[in-house]
């Protein structure tokens, strides 16, 4: 395993946004939904940048996840 720590800390920023609930969640589901564990614009950056043949059809199903509020990460 290999973890690497961004020297941008925007991306500390972002990810914790990212954990935070939106307005799109109800706030009784709040305990239901589990915290965030991946930023999901870097998430989309790795799978558009990925070689595989259907990289371009799972970034769009993520991209309209994260437009969407549904996403999981």
């Amino acid at each position: 395993m290999v973890v690497t720590v961004p020297a941008d800390p925007t991306v500390w920023r972002t990810a914790a946004a990212a954990a935070q609930p939106t307005a799109r969640v109800d706030p009784t589901a709040i305990d239901a939904v589990p915290p965030a564990r991946v930023d999901p614009i870097i998430a989309l950056h790795d799978v558009l940048a990925s070689p595989g043949p259907d990289a371009a059809e799972a970034g769009e199903h993520l991209r309209r996840a994260i437009l969407d509020g549904t996403w999981r990460g």
